[in-house]
């Protein structure tokens, strides 16, 4: 069974951001993370012993990337999504009107 093996430096990628990450590979690959010190080793694994795409690295750097993007966007309009959020739920608020009968 072929393994590739990644580590990430947990000073420029949080545990969260490595496991939302590795997570969007779970249908294709085993895949499991370890904590090491200031390290996470993240393990993929064909599931099907096929061999493992040459650009499993190139994919996975690419969506650290993309998640600590994404992350960032979270914290900085998490104020603002409150607010919208917020918003529709009043509007969606049902209208009792005063009907006699």
């Amino acid at each position: 069974m072929e393994r590739s093996q990644f580590t990430i430096d947990r000073a420029l990628y949080s545990d969260d951001v490595a496991a939302r990450a590795a997570h969007r590979y779970t249908g294709e690959f085993g895949v499991e993370v370890r904590s090491q010190g200031g390290n996470l080793t993240v393990i993929f694994w064909s599931l099907d012993d096929s061999e493992l795409p040459e650009n499993l690295w190139v994919r996975f750097s690419r969506d650290l990337l993309d998640e600590r993007l994404r992350a960032t966007v979270r914290a900085e309009t998490g104020g603002l999504q409150q607010e919208l959020l917020r918003a529709a739920l009043h509007q969606a608020q049902p209208v009792v009107s005063h009907v006699e009968v």
